[in-house]
């Protein structure tokens, strides 16, 4: 392999013409200067240099090698540019998973104060869940993922992965606008056991969660559809055909509305975070990913 400070003495030398002229402008010993050419033409394997008594002459080996290195150091120099413009965001990509209904609101927020800050940061997402975006995290085909954990579930977790917490996602009941009544403002979920239930598909983190907070509350739920699509979910509840249970960031995401309101005792929320490679952690673009997103989820 040619030695990059190697081809910078050899460049040096065609512009200067004396051994002892480069190694003043370097601040090398002639002796130094010498040895690497030396180095070099073994490395090259042709002779680079005509020595004479008191000077030296570049061969055409030498002259061509010259005009190839201004090539090769420029490629190495803007690829050093290149690593430091990155580290400091100014150029570069990151790439981030995320599920939909935090997509549609911390995240678009956050890549949106992001890209004010940092114009020259190329923005990457990839819409995912939970379990998928972990998945590509821990390949290294993601920087980051905004996930979540519905409670009464076993916590996700990976080696060398680090999860720090966004917000928790308050959840909700949505039923028919003539659905059980409300008092103060929230529905008591053992009011629910009689109504048909819309989840997500079985074995979903959605269908589970709404399985065990009932059986909390004494019943199993009918869950009459199954559906992961939050448009048919809504348009269920909507005709009066089924209650659901659903985490607000979900319900302000849906594209029709639907009344949601808490329930009575609460039910504890959906934990939000953004998971990274520990080994990630002190990288700047990682660090000003995290904080935009943290940011944002705080004047969600």
């Amino acid at each position: 392999m040619l030695g990059p400070h190697r081809l910078r003495l050899l460049m040096e030398l065609s512009r200067k013409g004396t051994i002892a002229a480069v190694a003043d402008a370097l601040a090398y010993t002639p002796s130094t200067v010498s040895e690497q050419l030396r180095t070099l033409e073994g490395e090259v394997g042709v002779t680079l240099l005509e020595r004479g008594p008191r000077s030296v002459r570049l061969t055409p080996a030498a002259d061509a090698l010259v005009r190839d290195a201004e090539t090769i150091l420029a490629g190495l120099d803007a690829a050093r540019a290149d690593a430091r413009a990155v580290a400091g965001l100014e150029r570069g990509t990151i790439t981030l998973a995320s599920f939909p209904s935090a997509g549609a609101s911390i995240v678009s927020e956050a890549l949106r104060r992001l890209r004010a800050e940092r114009p020259g940061l190329a923005l990457r997402v990839l819409d995912a869940e939970p379990t998928e975006s972990l998945a590509l995290l821990g390949a290294g085909e993601v920087d980051a993922a905004v996930v979540y954990e519905y409670a009464y579930a076993e916590p996700r977790r990976a080696d060398g992965i680090v999860q720090r917490h966004l917000l928790d996602d308050p959840m909700l009941a949505c039923v028919p606008p003539d659905g059980p009544a409300a008092r103060n403002g929230r529905v008591a979920l053992a009011d629910l056991r009689d109504e048909p239930f819309v989840a997500g598909r079985a074995g979903s983190a959605c269908f589970e969660f709404a399985r065990a907070a009932c059986a909390r509350r004494g019943f199993e739920p009918e869950v009459a559809f199954e559906t992961d699509d939050i448009g048919f979910t809504c348009a269920l509840v909507n005709a009066g055909l089924a209650v659901a249970l659903m985490p607000d960031l979900l319900v302000r995401s849906a594209a029709a509305p639907v009344r949601a309101v808490p329930t009575r005792p609460a039910l504890p929320p959906r934990r939000v975070s953004v998971a990274y490679r520990a080994t990630a952690e002190q990288l700047d673009s990682v660090r000003e990913l995290v904080g935009a997103l943290s940011d944002a989820a705080i004047g969600d």
